[in-house]
């Protein structure tokens, strides 16, 4: 199972023991630690050795920083040390930095803001690049969660509250998400209805013509003829002369000088089957008519069997 990846950035001989503290608070939430002085960070042959930080801090999830009295490591632009050049390039990946100043330092920093350009020495830090630094990252709009700690438990006091504030935002994120897949879903169906009516629109069909089409498609006389016939696939029509079609090939003909009051004739010769449907489901040019006015002891189709060729009814 992958488990957060948290980098800890500081200078090393002064704050050892707090990255000692760090180290095992972490790898008792569960996490991974990463921490240069304990191989976490494969080197290689072909970059500065300060580049192979930066570049894990690549695959990493969050940066914990801790800046001290000390300037640390000069970076390749002498401008900042090489803790410095981690947090940059954590801001940079767009991963979740914490900075942590010490407090006598902090305090410190407002000094320096009101003796900036002259030649003066501080007390808590040994070069003024580490308030330049500093007033660097207080600058930031956004990823410059800074705190000040005197020792690491109240750097471990903040980060627990912080991560337990992120563990309760991904619950409640997780709570969510069927919410959304329900609005997601209503979306969906919005855009189905909308691209209806929008073809519905292109199409220019009246309201009355829309109900004409499904009163077509869901024809009673579709149901009656299926069920008679015993067949189990679909069908449609629009005409007395496409019935006729569709049931030729079932040996049904419809005899021209048919005598039946009411009803159309088909005769299956074959079977001596008569299949008879009512005149009113068509209109007087054949159309297949899609509102009927049909009496409720009206039959749509029906058939009768016959012996002999005198019970024809023509």
């Amino acid at each position: 199972m992958a488990k957060p990846r948290v980098f800890i950035s500081s200078t090393f001989y002064d704050l050892k023991q707090i990255r000692t503290d760090l180290d095992n608070f972490i790898k008792g939430l569960g996490y991974d630690v990463v921490r240069n002085e304990q191989g976490g960070i494969p080197y290689g042959t072909n970059e500065n050795l300060e580049d192979y930080c930066y570049n894990e801090i690549a695959s990493i999830d969050i940066l914990v920083a801790i800046i001290g009295g000390r300037f640390g490591s000069t970076s390749k632009d002498e401008k900042y040390s090489v803790s410095n050049e981690e947090i940059k390039a954590a801001i940079k990946h767009n991963k979740q930095v914490y900075i942590f100043i010490e407090k006598d330092v902090d305090a410190e920093y407002y000094t320096y803001l009101k003796n900036k350009g002259t030649n003066i020495k501080y007390s808590h830090a040994d070069d003024v690049r580490i308030y330049q630094f500093i007033e660097e990252i207080r600058s930031f709009k956004k990823n410059n969660v800074i705190q000040t700690f005197i020792s690491s438990g109240d750097i471990i006091s903040f980060l627990k509250e912080q991560w337990a504030g992120l563990f309760q935002r991904y619950l409640q994120f997780q709570a969510n998400m069927v919410e959304i897949d329900t609005i997601k879903l209503l979306n969906d169906s919005l855009n189905t209805v909308q691209d209806l009516t929008k073809y519905l629109a292109e199409h220019s069909k009246t309201q009355d013509e829309r109900i004409e089409d499904y009163l077509i498609y869901n024809h009673p006389l579709f149901a009656s003829l299926r069920k008679e016939m015993n067949w189990k696939f679909p069908i449609v029509f629009h005409s007395l002369n496409d019935l006729s079609l569709l049931l030729e090939p079932w040996g049904y003909h419809f005899p021209p000088n048919s005598n039946k009051e009411g009803y159309y004739l088909y005769i299956n010769s074959k079977l001596s089957i008569n299949l008879y449907i009512n005149k009113k489901c068509f209109s007087s040019d054949g159309k297949l008519l899609a509102k009927l006015d049909i009496d409720d002891d009206e039959q749509l189709i029906y058939k009768e069997s016959f012996d002999s060729i005198e019970d024809l009814p023509f």
